[in-house]
Order: structure tokens, then C-alpha cells, then sequence
């Protein structure tokens, strides 16, 4: 009797122990999305440049994968491909200050494939992380690509971001074809 009471408080325990390191895991998260939010607001337009050139150097030298802003298909399914492994993504970028720092420079890489393949402009207002407008006939869409890196990183799907950047070019096309 008294080793089947000893069991079932190593079990007890064991449940309480995993029970925390959930609750650590899920509160974890919810400060680093809180800071990379944060963080990106801090943007500012002459910073982009920068941060995607960061995150093509990046990938090089830590990952092994070449990225080129002139191939949109390829680069964008490269991005696409890191995320299959966030730990080794974020690692890649990690700073001891800020662990989700990969947000900046993928964020502005992403950006700046729609810049040069959709035709998107990049806008900045006070506040705010930058973000991207194309004009339309009857309007304009905008995007917002830290934001989407931040979510894709959570529950993203293999080809999220392809498709994002190919939906991207797609509008491009038809704002092209309605202006004629």
C-alpha cells in the first residue's frame, strides 16, 4: 500500500513538473511575440535595406542557403523552407537581448521581395512598423510583412509564404490589367 502511494505522488509530481515547464513554454512565447511586436515598431525606412541584406548574410553564413532578391520564387521558397525548423531559424538570429530577432531582417527581406516583384512601396508611419501599399484602380491593398513573419512563425503552413508573396504578385498583375 505504501508503494502504491509513493507511485501515485512520483505521478502527482511528474504531472506538476510538466504542468510548469507547459505554463514556462507558453509564457515564454507570448513575451517573445510581445517583444518582437514591440520591436518592430522601432523600424524606421532607412533601416530596411540593411536588415534584408542581414538576413541574406545570415543565411549564408549560418544555414547554408543562398537567397537572391532578384529570384522571387526561389528566395521565397527558401524563407519559406527555414520556417520547417524554427528553432535552427530563430538560433540563427538569436541576440541574448531579444531571441526572436529574426522578425527584423526576414520581415524586411520579405518586404523587400514584394518592393521589387509586386511593386508594393514601402510606407512608415509614427508608431507603427513599416508597411507596404500597391495602388489599385479603385484603391489600395496593403501588407505587413513583420507581422506576417511573426504569425508564420506561429501557425504557419509549409508554402504560407509563397503563397503570400505569389497572391502579392498576382495583384500586381490585375492592378496592371485594370489600368489599361
Amino acid at each position: 500500500m505504501v508503494w502504491l502511494l509513493s507511485i501515485g505522488g512520483a505521478l502527482v509530481a511528474l504531472f506538476a513538473l510538466f504542468g510548469l515547464f507547459l505554463l514556462w513554454g507558453i509564457l515564454h512565447l507570448r513575451q517573445s511575440k510581445h517583444q518582437a511586436a514591440t520591436e518592430i515598431r522601432w523600424i524606421e525606412l532607412a533601416d530596411l535595406a540593411p536588415l534584408a541584406n542581414e538576413c541574406i548574410e545570415v543565411f549564408h553564413r549560418k544555414l547554408g542557403v543562398r537567397l537572391d532578391l532578384n529570384d522571387c520564387d526561389d528566395t521565397a521558397q527558401k524563407l519559406d523552407d527555414a520556417f520547417r525548423d524554427r528553432y535552427r531559424l530563430k538560433e540563427a538570429f538569436a541576440r541574448d537581448d531579444f531571441y526572436w530577432y529574426f522578425v527584423k531582417p526576414v520581415g524586411a527581406c520579405l518586404g523587400e521581395l514584394l518592393r521589387r516583384h509586386a511593386k508594393h512601396e514601402w510606407r512608415k508611419q509614427a508608431g507603427d512598423p513599416p508597411s507596404m501599399r500597391v495602388v489599385l484602380k479603385d484603391g489600395h491593398s496593403e501588407v505587413f510583412p513583420f507581422e506576417k513573419v511573426i504569425k508564420h512563425a506561429q501557425v504557419g503552413d509549409p508554402g504560407d509564404l509563397v503563397a503570400y508573396l505569389e497572391f502579392a504578385r498576382t495583384l500586381d498583375l490585375v492592378a496592371k490589367e485594370r489600368q489599361r
